[in-house]
Formats: structure tokens, C-alpha cells, sequence
């Protein structure tokens, strides 16, 4: 993992599940941080609970936490696993 991604995840890991205190992204999905270059970030953010309605609120807070890392300049959030991951795609990455 590159110095930019292992910021990124960070970055990530203050978003907070307001019950537990626990990472909120970790427990409801698999969060894999990719440096694709330029500094441009991919998110895949892969869901457990394929019917979770809270994958969209998680993939913009995602998205927004890692926009504001130093060094980022552009993030794709990637979402598998949903039934709505192609329109959550479509509105994050548009």
C-alpha cells in the first residue's frame, strides 16, 4: 500500500459508528484503498449486507473524508456487493 492510500484509510477510520465508537465503514463492509496515480484514489468499498441502506450515506462520507486527505485530488468510490452499487456508483462518480 502507498504512503497516499495508507493516509487515505486514516482519513477513513474516523468515520464512526455513533453507537459502538467503532470504525463505521470496516464493520459494515470490506474497504480496500487503491493509489492509482496523480493522486487520484480508489475507494472499493465492498458491502456485507447486500440489502444495507446505509451504503449510500457510508460511500459519500467515504468519499468526502477522502477528498479532504493531503495529496488527493480526485476519488473514485467503487461499490460492489448492493443492489443499488450501479446507481450509488453512477451518482458518486458522475
Amino acid at each position: 500500500m502507498t504512503e497516499l492510500a495508507e493516509k487515505v484509510v486514516e482519513c477513513l477510520k474516523k468515520l464512526r459508528d455513533p453507537v459502538s465508537g467503532a470504525p463505521a465503514l470496516f464493520l459494515e463492509s470490506s474497504v480496500e484503498v487503491k493509489d492509482l496515480g496523480d493522486g487520484v484514489v480508489l475507494i472499493l468499498y465492498v458491502c456485507r449486507d447486500p440489502y444495507s441502506p446505509r451504503v449510500l450515506t457510508f460511500a459519500e462520507a467515504a468519499k468526502a473524508l477522502a477528498s479532504k486527505c493531503e495529496g488527493v485530488k480526485r476519488v473514485i468510490v467503487e461499490v460492489r456487493n448492493h443492489v443499488l452499487a450501479d446507481l450509488v456508483n453512477l451518482r458518486l462518480n458522475a
